[in-house]
C-alpha cells in the first residue's frame, strides 16, 4: 500500500476510534431503582432468600434490592422506626395480625385491584388473602404452609415402628401416633413410658414435639380434626369451649403430662431446638410448619420424612403463612409490584423446590406438570407427595388470624392466658377455654371478610 494511504488510514482509524469512545462515554446509563426488601428467618431461609433476589436482578437490571433480615422478635419496632425515619421498606413481610391494621391505617398499599386482576396473583388461593375490610385486601400469604408432621427415620426403624403415612386417607389415628410416641420415647437407661422405672425427668430422646406457640398452627389442626370450631360463623364468639374443642387441646397437654413423650415448657428451656433434636436423633416425631423442610433437607445423610397429622375424626391442617405487604410510602410502586409479583412465582423462584414455601396458585398442586415445577427433587420425596398437595388442597382450614377482627387482642387478653395454663398442667382445656370464651366475648368485633 502506498505509504500515503497508510498515514490517510490510520488517522481516519484514529478519528473514528475517538468519536465512539466519545459517544459512549456520552451514552446516559440507565437508571436503577432501589428498593427495600424486609423479612425474618432462618440463616437457612436468608440465604434462599438471597438467591431469590439475585434472581430477580438478574431478570430486572433497573432494579437494586436491598434485603434485609430482621428477627421475628423485633421486627415490627425495627419496621416502625424504618417508616418513621423516612427510610420505609418498599415490600416487606408482616405478621398476619398486624397487616389488616396497618392497612386501615393506610400504611399499606391497597392490592385490591392487583390480586383481581393480574394474571399470576389473581389465581392465587383465597385462603392466602389477607383481608382488612369487605373485599379489600391487604397483602398475599408469601408462601403457603401448612402444619406437617417431620420424622427421623432412624428411629422408626430402630423401634420397628412403621412410618407415619403421608397419604391424608390413610392418616393415623391419635391412639395409633400416641402408641408410636410411646415406642419412640426413652429415658437414659432405655426406658419407655408405661414400663417400669421409666424416668420421665430423665428423657433422652422423646417421641413427639410441638412448638407452643398462640397462634395455633400447631393445635388448631387437631381441633378442626375433632369436629370442632375456633369461632362461629359471623365471629362474634369464640366455639373454643365445646367438648370437641377441649377434647383435642386436652389430649395434646397429656402428651406432656400423662404419657410423657412430648418436653413440658420447663423441659423446653433446656433443650436445644426441637429442629436439632430430630437431627441428633434426640427427637422421633416433630409437629411443624412448612418451612421446617428447608432446614431438614439441607443436613447431610439424615433420614427424615413427612407425613400428615394424626387425626381425630377426620384429616385436617391448616393453611397459614404471614402476608407479603407493599408499603403505601413506596416511591417506587411500579418496581415494587415487579419484585412482588417475582417472589410468588415459583417458576422463577427455586424456594419452593428448595422447601422454604409452597405455591399460592391451586394449579401447582392439581395439575401434573406444574406440580413437578416443585415437587420433582431430592427434598420432596414421592412417597411424601400426597402431603403436599392432596393435604392442603382437600383437607386444610385457615387460621382466624386471616379472618378474625381484633384477633391480636383477644390473643393477648384471653387466649394466651388459656393456652399457657393448658401447656403448664394449671388447668384443664375445658376450665381454661370456659375461662378464655369468657374473657374474649366484650373484644369480639366480627369477620375482616365479611
Amino acid at each position: 500500500m502506498h505509504r500515503l494511504n497508510c498515514i490517510v488510514l490510520v488517522v481516519l482509524l484514529l478519528a473514528l476510534t475517538a468519536c465512539q469512545a466519545s459517544t459512549l462515554a456520552q451514552a446516559p446509563t440507565q437508571p436503577v431503582t432501589r428498593l427495600r426488601f424486609t423479612y425474618w428467618g432462618s440463616e437457612m431461609e436468608k440465604a434462599a432468600i438471597e438467591q431469590m433476589v439475585a434472581a430477580f436482578e438478574k431478570a430486572n437490571p433497573d432494579v437494586d434490592v436491598e434485603p434485609i433480615q430482621i428477627p421475628y422478635e423485633g421486627y415490627i419496632a425495627q419496621v416502625t422506626s424504618m417508616m418513621q425515619n423516612g427510610n420505609s421498606p418498599d415490600v416487606g413481610y408482616l405478621p398476619g395480625l398486624q397487616a389488616p391494621l396497618w392497612a386501615q391505617e393506610g400504611r399499606l398499599l391497597d392490592l385490591t385491584d392487583l390480586i383481581q386482576n393480574d394474571p399470576l396473583l389473581s389465581t392465587t388461593l383465597l385462603a392466602s388473602r389477607y383481608y382488612y375490610a369487605p373485599g379489600k385486601v391487604a397483602g398475599v400469604n408469601t408462601a403457603v404452609e401448612a402444619t406437617l408432621l417431620f420424622y427421623n427415620k432412624a428411629l422408626f426403624d430402630e423401634a420397628n415402628v412403621p412410618y407415619p403415612p403421608s397419604d391424608p386417607a390413610r392418616a393415623w389415628t391419635w391412639d395409633e401416633f400416641v402408641a408410636a410416641a410411646q415406642k419412640l420415647t426413652s429415658d437414659i437407661n432405655g426406658r419407655h413410658p408405661g414400663e417400669d422405672g421409666f424416668d420421665p425427668e430423665k428423657i433422652s430422646t422423646y417421641g413427639v414435639a410441638f412448638d407452643k406457640i398462640y397462634e395455633g398452627w400447631t393445635f388448631y389442626p387437631f381441633i378442626f380434626s375433632n369436629g370442632g370450631q375456633m369461632v362461629n360463623a359471623d365471629g362474634t364468639r369464640l366455639l373454643l369451649d365445646s367438648p370437641e374443642a377441649t377434647e383435642a387441646m386436652q389430649k395434646l397437654a397429656d402428651l406432656m403430662w400423662v404419657q410423657h413423650v412430648a418436653p413440658t415448657p420447663v423441659q423446653d428451656q433446656n433443650l436445644p431446638g426441637y429442629v436439632t433434636m430430630l437431627q441428633t436423633g434426640n427427637l422421633a416425631m416433630h409437629i411443624s410448619g412448612h418451612w421446617s423442610l428447608l432446614d431438614y433437607a439441607s443436613v447431610k445423610d439424615l433420614r427424615f420424612g413427612v407425613a400428615v397429622l394424626p387425626k381425630f375424626t377426620r384429616p385436617a391442617t391448616v393453611v397459614l403463612g404471614s402476608p407479603t405487604v407493599i408499603f403505601a410510602a413506596t416511591k417506587n410502586e411500579e418496581a415494587a409490584i415487579r419484585f412482588y409479583k417475582f417472589h410468588n412465582n415459583p417458576e422463577a423462584v427455586d424456594l419452593f423446590a428448595r422447601g422454604l414455601w409452597m405455591p399460592l396458585q391451586k394449579s401447582y398442586y392439581t395439575e401434573p406438570a406444574r406440580m413437578n415445577i416443585w415437587l420433582d427433587n431430592p427434598v420432596h420425596p414421592v412417597e411424601t407427595r400426597l402431603a403436599f398437595t392432596d393435604y392442603i388442597v382437600n383437607y386444610s382450614m385457615p387460621l382466624p388470624s386471616y379472618y378474625l377482627r381484633n384477633y391480636a387482642e383477644v390473643l393477648d387478653v384471653a387466649l394466651r392466658p388459656a393456652i399457657d395454663s393448658i401447656w403448664n398442667n394449671q388447668a384443664s382445656a375445658a376450665e381454661a377455654f370456659a375461662e378464655a370464651v369468657k374473657k374474649a366475648q366484650p373484644l369480639m368485633q366480627g369477620r375482616w371478610d365479611q
